[in-house]
């Protein structure tokens, strides 16, 4: 039996390698954190008209998620009930049903069987229909665009799931009327690291960016990246916030409302949409979020494995394919409110610097398939790593929810992904699992237009 209190210690600040490379390790966070937790589908501009499917998995469990034709999302389990055979093999598209390629099952786009070959002649007209549809995920819910799914049906909701990092969430989804979207095709990359590596290396790790990145950085030297450290050198650390205590979510955010553009080559444009947009923003979040925090660059991240940057605009979800391989699912995103000549510069500079061939993401992949094969060795998985930067030097700032350390270089939001990751494994139903929104903003009207 594996002793969860063991591999993570000290409120997040040491992790045991073990939790990287233990296949019994990685069977438990299948059942307790992909079984357990909202997981994100799909986004609604995906899917806008009935019968339009999108394939993606939650855990290692692969999934269909359909509009309907009352436009409600439903979510399936992507398997035929008969044999047990996967039974869409499409990414995305639009269908009317899905029949089965081994013997030609069909099912509705609502989960219904509708078909079955031979039914009268070798069934004899007896199978109960009824019993064998689509077996659909307990609970899909939406936020603002953002589609969810869960397995536990004792889970609680999706708006008490995301509790105070939807405040968070809104400086990208509600600062402009028309909401956001997700453009391109997905962008599909295999790595040799467990899951949980790439979330914490985005969620709070700042330290590594101007030394894993100093190349990149040179060598795109058509966008601006003088407000960055090459080398580590020295860093301004009031130039950001680490927020975290919000049940496993964090925030990365610089703090002017513009970071997030300035590095755009030729940036001109974005700014001035920026500019003309700030009062609805404003008008929107308050003056707070309006003017500091959108049109900054964010790391947002929504415990376990989802992440989009404003700023950087690129959201992701890392799939888990065994303790060391993922598959690392990517797409630029837009305000719906942007020119499409904006959008389309979003897209390029996604594709150049976080895309398949980006730059930036080759750094990471290295380095993080990396610290998963050396987390594999009898002795090397004994082994401890650490995040204890800055440790104690976090606390609460007026009107803004969450535990806030100062900067983007503590480790402080790595400590409470690990605590989260932690709380989940050793717990055997929700019950057990301890929720905190740490210096939450009860009042929903200030939630609206703090500051």
């Amino acid at each position: 039996m594996t002793d969860y209190a063991g591999l993570v210690s000290a409120a997040g600040a040491m992790q045991r390698r073990q939790m990287y490379a233990d296949p019994a390790v990685y069977e438990q966070e299948l059942e307790r954190i992909f079984g357990r937790c909202w997981l994100f589908l799909v986004h609604e501009s995906q899917i806008p008209q009935p019968g339009d499917f999108f394939r993606t998995f939650m855990g290692e469990d692969d999934v269909l998620v359909v509009r309907q034709k009352d436009r409600s999302i439903k979510a399936f389990l992507n398997t035929c009930t008969h044999r047990g055979n996967r039974l869409c093999r499409a990414d995305r598209g639009n269908a009317k049903a899905f029949a089965c390629n081994y013997h030609g099952w069909a099912f509705g786009t609502d989960g219904a069987l509708v078909n079955v070959p031979l039914e009268k002649d070798a069934y004899f007209s007896e199978i109960d229909k009824s019993r064998f549809g689509l077996v659909e995920v307990d609970q899909v819910a939406s936020y603002k665009g953002l589609v969810f799914g869960c397995f536990d049906r004792n889970a609680p909701s999706l708006a008490d799931y995301l509790g105070d990092m939807k405040w968070y969430l809104d400086v990208w989804l509600d600062a402009q009327p028309g909401g956001s979207a997700l453009i391109g095709e997905t962008q599909k990359v295999e790595l040799m690291t467990n899951w949980k590596l790439p979330v914490e290396n985005v969620c709070g790790d700042g330290y590594h960016l101007g030394w894993a990145h100093a190349g990149a950085m040179k060598a795109v030297q058509s966008m601006d990246f003088s407000g960055f450290t090459v080398g580590n050198a020295s860093v301004e650390l009031e130039g950001g916030l680490s927020i975290a205590g919000l049940n496993g979510h964090s925030v990365l955010a610089t703090v002017d409302g513009v970071s997030g553009y300035s590095f755009y080559p030729d940036n001109a444009g974005i700014l001035r949409y920026l500019e003309q947009n700030r009062p609805t923003a404003i008008e929107r979040l308050g003056r707070l979020r309006g003017e500091k925090l959108w049109g900054s660059q964010l790391n947002l991240t929504v415990f376990p494995n989802l992440q989009f940057l404003p700023g950087l605009n690129w959201l992701r979800v890392y799939h888990p394919k065994g303790p060391g391989r993922i598959e690392q699912w990517t797409w630029a995103m837009v305000e719906n409110a942007m020119p499409a000549d904006i959008k389309q510069r979003i897209l390029d500079n996604q594709l150049l610097t976080f895309g398949p061939a980006g730059l930036f993401d080759n750094d990471d992949g290295d380095n993080l398939a990396a610290c998963t094969e050396q987390s594999r060795g009898w002795r090397t998985r004994q082994l401890d790593v650490h995040t204890n930067m800055a440790q104690g030097r976090s606390g609460a700032r007026p009107g803004l929810p969450g535990d806030i350390a100062v900067g983007v270089v503590s480790e402080h939001n790595q400590r409470y992904f690990y605590r989260r990751w932690q709380e989940h494994m050793a717990a055997a139903d929700w019950r057990a699992v301890p929720q905190y929104n740490l210096n939450s903003l009860q009042d929903a009207k200030d939630l609206a237009h703090v500051g």
